[in-house]
């Protein structure tokens, strides 16, 4: 197939999925899903280490603190990896020779920084190729995925970041309600 050709192909894609005829939109729904479910899993182990603090007096704010934003950046990389892998593997499917080492560059482009090369190299290795078999894609084909995803990528941001502020107001309505208990229990 020719760019063009996997352009059309991944374009025809995405409005079959857009539309729910197929699963690609259950995997981005998927991404998210499991992106708010480790958000939720983060601010709740915040909300314990604050209630311990407040209860026991162990902790440190600046350490639980750390450990949530470390634990919600975390989860950020991993959606936004897993968007790109899964639409890297569409156009592999569609006949474009993706390695390892495109879709660490496709990553660095798109969401600024490098994946663990064993991710790409699990989704993207050829068992027997070696290093010295470059792949075919030229800096155009890689132009074309990006220009594609850049705006999937950008949406998918946004909806984290819907996300996770949700969660961030939640955590603080809470802590709000775990105080008022607290002082009314100790004022009883």
């Amino acid at each position: 197939m020719t760019v063009p050709e996997i352009s059309a192909y991944i374009a025809l894609t995405h409005i079959c999925f857009s539309q729910g005829k197929a699963m690609q939109v259950l995997e981005k729904e998927r991404l998210l899903q499991i992106y708010d479910e480790e958000i939720e899993a983060a601010y709740a182990e915040l909300l314990d280490a604050f209630m311990n603090m407040l209860t026991l007096g162990v902790g440190e704010p600046r350490s639980m603190a750390g450990r949530c934003g470390a634990r919600v950046a975390a989860a950020h990389k991993r959606c936004k990896r897993g968007l790109v892998f899964s639409e890297l593997v569409i156009a592999r499917d569609a006949g474009l020779d993706i390695t390892p080492t495109v879709a660490e560059h496709v990553c660095e482009r798109l969401i600024g920084r490098g994946v663990d090369f064993r991710k790409a190299l699990t989704f993207f290795g050829t068992p027997g190729r070696t290093a010295a078999q470059k792949s075919g894609v030229v800096q155009e084909d890689m132009a074309s995925i990006e220009a594609q995803l850049s705006q999937q990528v950008s949406l998918l941001i946004y909806e984290m970041s819907v996300i996770r502020e949700r969660h961030k107001e939640e955590y603080g309505d809470r802590v709000e309600a775990a105080v008022k208990e607290l002082q009314g229990n100790s004022g009883a």
